[in-house]
């Protein structure tokens, strides 16, 4: 394997995070429950973001080789939950590419094709022929694709300043607050029937900090930048959100709000169809950016895993610019089968509730990787008191517990509003065309998916004994 040539920058590194994290695809279902998600976007960036990302400042900087998320586990907890945590965290990426990809085509058909909509099958199309191009620019060397996730970046600040401007015109031509303040449901009083539902939203797209600690390897000063690069960008996310959400209130009355292009049909109401077609065109680019910075640090992570042993050597294979050959491919080919089965399933047809079923699937399944981030810290903190620790949350032991045990609370209860949080409050039934069936679609789900990778982590474990055999070991 070749030596990879250390060329990012600080400033690469918080485009990179800023294009991991804020993203553009959920936007409108955070932004969906009104005002109140104002409150909840502070609440949540005190109580779950601030020690998450401490967290990951902290391992970053201290494991700033390369491995980012699988290396913390593997020196918390060993080899086969490191192996578990990385499996979960890769194929995640591939089932959320479909809702995001879904976004896009919906977007697409929204901006160019307003008059006479593309019909499901074409959305799902474009779907699969983008999910492909983002195989082929995640087989390309990182240095050389650095300005996607730095353009991407740029895109999401522009279609954000877009939505403060439209905002901003929508007020001073004389149009009120399209959705009021005080409205008992989407008002900025916190609301458990809407909010509830999309809280976990909130969390979702609060997490991700540790992805640019996979690219370690490749950074000049990782040491100084991991932990700088996520309180920079944390910052800058946490605010972008807040004030993308005050936007859409203002502009778009939110009980209308479409989840799968909230952003287009609040822009389309301002501007004109020209200026909408250029924001649009950048939104577009926004998801494609995200989707190559995920893979990219996904398929590293568990490309690590596999030179380590614990998975098949099939995700080890790498080209001769140390890109990875077949988690790449085989990342791309998840998201094709999962767009595919949706339409075939989709009782509706809806792009929207496509889109909502297959986010709020992936979103069980990305969030799953975290129960192991948090409990690894602590144990790190114990099990390696002496580590070299170039940044280090300050404070007693007792607040490097409340540190782990406040995200992890919240994390769960996420999970568990992810599955059963529209049944919970009353907006669908435990009848299978209604809550019940997507419940039974994200539960088989999320257990094939478990199935799945311990049987991939049995078969390395078999296969490494075999050959120990062998070698008479």
């Amino acid at each position: 394997m070749s030596k990879a040539k250390k060329g990012l920058r600080l400033f690469d590194i918080i485009a990179f995070t800023f294009s991991a994290v804020f993203v553009l695809d959920s936007f409108a279902s955070a932004a969906a429950i009104g005002w109140q998600s104002i409150i909840y976007w502070i609440l949540l960036a005190i109580l779950y973001f601030l020690p998450y990302g401490l967290i990951t400042a902290e391992l970053g900087a201290a494991y700033s080789d390369s491995g980012g998320i699988y290396t913390w586990v593997k020196n918390a907890c060993g080899n086969k939950w490191a192996a578990r945590t990385n499996w979960f965290y890769w194929l995640n990426v591939g089932l959320w590419m479909s809702s995001v990809y879904i976004a896009f085509s919906s977007t697409l058909s929204k901006i160019f094709f307003s008059h006479a909509p593309l019909s499901l099958w074409t959305q799902i199309g474009i779907a699969i022929l983008i999910t492909w191009l983002t195989v082929f620019v995640g087989l390309l060397n990182f240095k050389y694709t650095k300005w996607l996730p730095n353009f991407s970046s740029i895109s999401k600040l522009i279609v954000t300043i877009g939505l403060i401007a439209a905002a901003i015109t929508w007020l001073a031509t004389g149009n009120s607050v399209s959705t009021s303040i005080t409205d008992k449901e989407y008002g900025i009083l916190p609301s458990f029937s809407k909010g509830i539902v999309f809280l976990p939203v909130i969390i979702y797209n609060l997490s991700g900090f540790e992805l640019g600690s996979n690219t370690a390897s490749e950074m000049k000063n990782p040491k100084r930048d991991i932990p700088l690069s996520t309180i920079l960008a944390g910052v800058t996310i946490v605010i972008s959100y807040i004030i993308g959400t005050i936007a859409v209130n203002v502009i778009l009355d939110v009980k209308t709000l479409d989840v799968s292009n909230g952003i287009i049909q609040t822009i389309e109401k301002v501007f004109p169809n020209w200026l909408t077609k250029i924001l649009g065109v950048f939104l577009l680019f926004t998801f494609f950016g995200n989707m190559i910075t995920w893979s990219t640090g996904a398929n590293k992570a568990i490309q690590e895993a596999a030179s380590d042993k614990e998975f098949p050597k099939v995700f080890a294979t790498v080209l001769k610019n140390d890109s990875p050959l077949w988690a790449t491919i085989i990342t791309g080919s998840v998201c094709t089968v999962l767009l595919i089965i949706a339409g075939l399933l989709s009782p509706s047809g809806e792009i929207s509730e496509i889109f909502w079923q297959l986010y709020a699937f992936s979103s069980i399944i990305f969030l799953l990787p975290y129960l192991l981030i948090f409990p690894s810290f602590i144990i790190i903190r114990y099990k390696y008191p002496d580590l070299k620790r170039p940044f280090k949350i300050p404070g007693p032991k007792w607040f490097a517990w409340i540190v782990v045990i406040t995200p992890m609370v919240i994390l769960c209860l996420s999970i568990i509003l992810f599955l059963f949080g529209e049944i919970i409050v009353g907006q669908k039934t435990w009848a299978l065309n209604s809550g019940g069936g997507y419940v039974l679609f994200a539960l088989i789900g999320t257990i094939i998916c478990i199935g799945i990778g311990e049987l991939l982590i049995w078969w390395s474990s078999r296969q490494n004994k075999k050959q120990k055999l062998a070698k008479g070991e």
